[in-house]
């Protein structure tokens, strides 16, 4: 997906503004670990997806009939280090 460096989806007034800055990189960092998670997979389940992203990086994603969101809690400080520093 390409978005013109004019498109800005949030307001620079937002409360949450740093969370929705940032919801571009943590999608593109779902992505980059997708490609590795498939690798040794047939097929994609997103309930098995969000255990090994749990597992692997400290993450818990939050899942909503079945779709990831853009919301997530740090579970494990030293593994959402490593998240941070391999896809960020």
């Amino acid at each position: 997906m390409n978005i013109s460096k004019e498109f800005q989806d949030y307001d620079d007034n937002d409360p949450d503004f740093e969370f929705r800055k940032n919801r571009w990189n943590y999608w593109q960092s779902l992505k980059n670990i997708r490609k590795d998670f498939m690798k040794t997979r047939a097929e994609f389940d997103v309930y098995d997806f969000r255990f090994h992203v749990e597992d692997i990086y400290g993450i818990k994603m939050f899942i909503s009939e079945g779709e990831i969101t853009d919301t997530f809690t740090v579970i494990d400080e030293q593994k959402y280090l490593i998240f941070l520093m391999k896809w960020k």
